[in-house]
Formats: C-alpha cells, structure tokens, sequence
C-alpha cells in the first residue's frame, strides 16, 4: 500500500496538469480563428499544421467558436492550410514559429474547393497574447555579429550588452562592458535562470550554468519581466532552444581561431617593450561540426555536434618579488626593521605596558637581518622565488612601477606562460513523432575541460594545479495531445557539475626537502604577507572535489 501511494500522487499530478493551459517552454504554439469575409466566425474547418523542414503535418479543427490550437510543436518554419466544403482552400507560409504562441487567423472565401488561396507573409513581430517583455535572437542573427571567443568559446553570451535596458554589474565575472549571463536588465537584480530546451541547467548552490554550443542554438529568447511561473524564479530567464534534424541530411564545418600573428603589443604602464619581450603566444581554435537527417521519413530526427577548443594561450601578469638583496637580508632604503630578539616591555605615564625593540640599524650600523637569525625553513623556500639569473622562463625583471608604503618595489617581475585550455562539448537531439498526437524530444550536452593552472612567479609543480571541470545538461519532454482539449506535457531535466581539483606540489616530499618538522599534510607549506601585501605569495593550490 506503501509503494502505491508514492506512485498515486505524482501520477495524477502529471494527468492533471493537462488542465493548465500554458504555453510550452521549449515549443511553439499557433492558434488563431477562422472566419467568412462578412466575419462569421466558421466551426468544423480543417487546419492542418505543416513543418516545412521536416514534413510533419498534424490535423486540427475549429470548434464551435471557429477557434483552433495546435498546443506545443516544434519551433521552425511551418505552413497552415486551412480547408472547408463551399469554401476555397486558403495556405498560409512560410510562417515563423518560436518559443510562445503564434496568431495565424484564416479568412475563407465562398469558392470550389479546388481554388487556392496562397498567402505568403509571415506573422507580425508584435506580441499581443502576453504581457510578458522579452527578445528573441535567432540563430541566424547571432551569426552574422561579430563575436570575441572567450575561454568557453563564443556564445550567445556576448550579445547580451546589446539587449533594451542591459548594464553590466561590479562583480560581473566578465566586466561590466560584457556582462554575460550576468547581465542586469531595467535594474533587475543579476540572477538569472538558464534553461535549456525548457529545462533549468542553473545549479542552486553556485548558480553555475553553461551556456549551449553556439552552433546549435536555434534561438534563445531572453525573458525579462512579467513572464509565466514556469520559467522559473530569476531576474532575467535565458531560454536556449536547440536545433533539430530535417527531412534531409544537412552538416557544418565551423573553426573560430585567433592568433598572435594579428595581435599588438600588449600596453603595460611605464614598461618598455624590450623588456615585455615578444608578443604573447597565442593560438586559439574554436572548431566542430553538426550533422542533423531523418531516421525514419517524418517521424525521428537527430541533430549531432561536437565541438572543441584547442587554447593554447598566455597566463599572463606581474607580480611584487624580493630582491637579492631582500633576500639577502638587506632592506636599506626601506622602512627600519626592528630586532624581535631584543623585545623589551615598557610602561607609559599611565601605567599602560607596550613593547620595546631596538632596530638593527642601531644594533648594526644599517638596515639588514644578520645571518645568524634567518629561520632554516624560510631560507629554503625563499630559493624558490625567481632571481635574475634564475627564474622560469617566459619571466623577467622589470623596473617597479612604484614602491609601496613600507618602500618595497612593487610589479618588479613579469611573466608570460603558455597555458593550454582544451574543452571538448557533445551535443545530441532526438525528436520522434510516436504518433500524430505524441511527440517525445530529447536532448543532451556534454562537456570535459581538462586543465592544468601555472603560476607567473614559481616554476611547477609549486603553486601549479590541475582541474578538471566536467558538465551534463539533458532534458525528455513527452507531449501528449489526449483530445482536442486536454493535453499533457511532461518533461523531467538533468543537470550536473564534477569539479576536480589537484595539487600538483602533494606528496611530492617538500616537507621533508625543507625541513618542515611539523607538517601533516606532504605539500609545499604556504608564505602569506600580511598589511600592503609587500610580495607575491607562494600558497598551495586547493585539492579538491566538488559535485552539484
């Protein structure tokens, strides 16, 4: 009785929601009415609904109120033919259909019905049936805009500064020129909801969410206010619908590259570019291809891609490190360094007790650490900070671009590394017409970004680590047209993030080389500065796994 009741609810919790007359939020919807030229409304015409990609064509009849509603189809072209006995036949397309519900209304004229009336404009562009805001980009748009590959690759994400009311936000990841999927609109707050295919891919706990492979974005509607419940909660709902197969085999080849042969010298403040040496390596490809067909004549479709980017870029920045002569013990020119082994306690006029220490340069004649109090541990690590004579390549010393209040130089190193990025994404589509009142749609993104992250002071395996970032994104969706007024949608969505993470310098004997006598983990230990953060910090990278 037990495992009944746990399959009773849910299962008339799906039934029920037939009842609810929503659009779909991965699907298109035409609706309309059909009329005689004085504007009486005409019962009984025969609608017929066909895909001009794939050739699917679905039956429908207006009632009694000469209203029709194909409920959810797929997003594409389509053309509608309306029929009647004593009425000539009228067809109207190719119209566009996207995300949300599309007013086709038809207007009979008294004639033989082997007369044909051909119509061939497509829909306004203005929304009537909702009130919600929101834009629509298509994929043949976003193709002929300029794009700037990022990390990820390109995606619809750039476009998003071009949106009526966008700004970027301070803690925008991207900046506030191109804020992504991070964008405010009208003073929303930046939280967004990203679907994909009508189901949420946005994690609850980091709010991560992946963009879609751009080649296989169909169109991607940006809702921004006053839309439907079912979209979910966020100021701004992204909702990515992909592309599906035709009736025939259609494929692409695509590759998005950048190269340092096209690039300047980068612009560093008061360095010269004799000591920036040559222009950072940089070899990006962004490449793939799609194929989409038939499986079976107007009833399965697939659409297929993989993509991958092939980065093999710079990590690049400057840094504050000690000088030989730091290193050395030598910090004349800066502020004095006061002897801790002379501590003494002193009490003010009040009574109050504070420390007293005589600075080395009264001790010594100048402002330098003797030898003789360097601590064994930190003498060995601070072998690992770059010289000029020994450092990792790619890096070299630079005038400072300043000092700080303590008087240490600041920015007195630079360095480009090549770091390569490669990303591998899966895409797949299934749409499969079961019956003419069943349509199932199923789609899946994959992604593997295997990584391995360098320092721009210390030479690998200090302060290197390797990640791993592994996405799944899948959604089925069952439509089910029961009778002309009652349909049931339901549709279930898988999201996941893998991150691994690992510290290249763990267990690789550090402690013991050092000396570290008291460490309970075998890594490299961490040199943290407090104050105006004088040097570059030597910090073990994170070992880690975490999993949404």
């Amino acid at each position: 009785m037990m495992k009944m009741k746990r399959w009773v609810l849910p299962f008339f919790l799906v039934l029920g929601s037939g009842a609810c007359f929503a659009q779909a939020t991965n699907a298109g919807d035409i609706r309309g009415s059909v009329t005689d030229p004085s504007g009486a409304l005409i019962p009984g015409v025969t609608v017929t609904v066909t895909n001009v990609e794939t050739g699917v064509s679905k039956d429908f009849t207006t009632n009694e109120a000469g209203l029709y509603d194909t409920s959810s189809i797929v997003t594409g072209s389509y053309t509608v033919t309306f029929t009647k006995g004593d009425f000539q036949k009228l067809v109207r397309g190719p119209v566009s259909v996207q995300v949300g519900f599309t007013t086709v209304n038809g207007e009979l004229k008294v004639g033989a019905t082997t007369e044909e009336v051909t119509v061939s404009t497509d829909v306004p562009l203005l929304k009537t049936e909702t009130s919600e805001q929101s834009s629509t980009l298509e994929a043949k748009s976003m193709e002929q805009l300029p794009q700037v590959a990022g990390a990820a690759g390109v995606s619809w994400e750039n476009f998003m500064v071009l949106l009526p009311g966008a700004t970027g936000t301070p803690n925008s990841n991207q900046g506030s020129s191109n804020p992504g999927q991070e964008v405010a609109i009208n003073g929303n707050l930046p939280y967004s909801n990203i679907l994909a295919d009508g189901a949420s891919t946005t994690l609850s706990h980091s709010q991560n969410a992946n963009p879609a492979i751009f080649e296989t974005v169909s169109e991607l509607q940006i809702n921004t206010s006053s839309f439907s419940a079912q979209y979910g909660i966020g100021g701004v709902i992204f909702n990515q619908i992909t592309k599906g197969g035709t009736s025939q085999f259609h494929g692409a080849a695509y590759d998005y590259f950048q190269n340092d042969a096209l690039t300047a010298y980068p612009f560093e403040f008061g360095t010269p570019r004799s000591k920036l040496g040559r222009i950072p390596f940089l070899r990006y490809n962004n490449f793939g291809f799609a194929v989409g067909g038939p499986i079976l004549k107007k009833k399965m479709f697939f659409f297929f891609d993989y993509d991958q980017i092939v980065d093999h870029g710079n990590n690049t920045g400057k840094n504050s490190v000690p000088t030989t002569s730091v290193m050395a013990g030598d910090f004349t020119g800066m502020q004095n360094i006061f002897d801790p082994t002379t501590q003494t306690i002193a009490t003010d006029s009040k009574g109050n007790p504070y420390p007293v220490r005589r600075s080395f340069a009264s001790e010594y004649g100048g402002n330098v650490i003797p030898s003789s109090l360097f601590d064994t541990l930190a003498v060995k690590m601070q072998q690992f900070y770059p010289t000029p004579t020994s450092h990792i390549a790619g890096g070299a010393f630079i005038p400072p671009s300043g000092t700080n209040p303590e008087g240490v130089p600041q920015n007195n190193f630079y360095a480009s590394l090549q770091q390569s990025t490669p990303y591998r994404k899966f895409f797949g589509r299934l749409d499969y017409d079961v019956s003419s009142n069943n349509r199932i749609t199923m789609s899946d993104t994959q992604s593997d970004t295997p990584v391995v992250y360098s320092s721009t002071v210390f030479a690998c395996p200090v302060s290197c680590q390797s990640g791993d970032v592994d996405n799944n994104n899948a959604q089925i969706t069952d439509v089910w047209n029961i009778s002309p007024s009652t349909v049931n949608e339901a549709r279930i969505g898988f999201t996941e993030q893998l991150n691994f993470f690992t510290d290249h310098a763990l267990n690789k004997g550090f402690a013991s080389k050092l000396g570290w006598q008291f460490s309970k983990a075998d890594d490299f230990p961490a040199i943290n500065f407090t104050g105006s953060f004088p040097y570059a910090w030597i910090d073990p990278s994170s070992n880690s796994v975490y999993k949404e």
